[in-house]
């Protein structure tokens, strides 16, 4: 697929849900597609439970800076996530983690300019048979919202990242917690994000 801009995505949650790997699966799905990309993961002392998260920029051009400006997709796993927000550009979608971020939340009525899909990424994994996969739930959302990747080379990198760490036995776990994000009863794909 042909990516026509340059795109910045946060994923953001506490550290121990996956948020570091979503980024990176992005990034890997987009260099496969032959699109450039980078990675640029941040995480507190406390690793697991502190706050982390990871600004993924993809461009068919150079890519100057791998630093966070501005936001067009924020994958926002917990509330403290949602302090990404402030570098949200008008009209950027939300992927917000409905299990954990209630829809009333102060933060996302600060913003009415943002277009929010709210996911149960810790229910659909769970109904996936995949508990721990939440983070591959936001990845398929994500996927679904942006528009310029298939669902088939995500699947595919999910794959590949996974095997790369000698855990290709859960791949097919992985890709049922994908497709059911990227499903996502059509929540995502009614909000033309991005």
């Amino acid at each position: 697929m042909k990516l026509d801009r340059t795109l910045t995505l946060v994923f953001a949650g506490f550290g121990g849900q996956g948020v570091l790997t979503a980024g990176r699966i992005i990034s890997d799905m987009a260099l496969m597609d032959g699109i450039n990309a980078t990675w640029l993961p941040a995480y507190g002392f406390a690793v697991r439970g502190g706050k982390a998260n990871c600004v993924v920029k993809l461009s068919a051009g150079e890519i100057g800076s791998p630093c966070l400006e501005t936001i067009d997709l924020l994958v926002a796993m917990n509330v403290p996530s949602l302090e990404f927000l402030a570098q949200a550009n008008p009209g950027a979608c939300v992927i917000v983690n409905s299990d954990l971020v209630r829809p009333d939340e102060p933060a996302l009525a600060e913003r009415e300019d943002l277009k929010v899909v709210f996911v149960p990424c810790d229910s659909l994994a769970r109904a996936a048979s995949n508990p721990k996969a939440a983070n591959i739930v936001s990845v398929g959302a994500a996927v679904r919202v942006l528009e310029d990747f298939h669902a088939e080379t995500a699947v595919a990198a999910l794959k590949e990242f996974f095997e790369s760490k000698g855990k290709g036995r859960f791949n097919d776990a992985n890709a049922a917690a994908f497709m059911s994000g990227y499903r996502c009863d059509g929540k995502a794909e009614e909000k033309g994000c991005v």
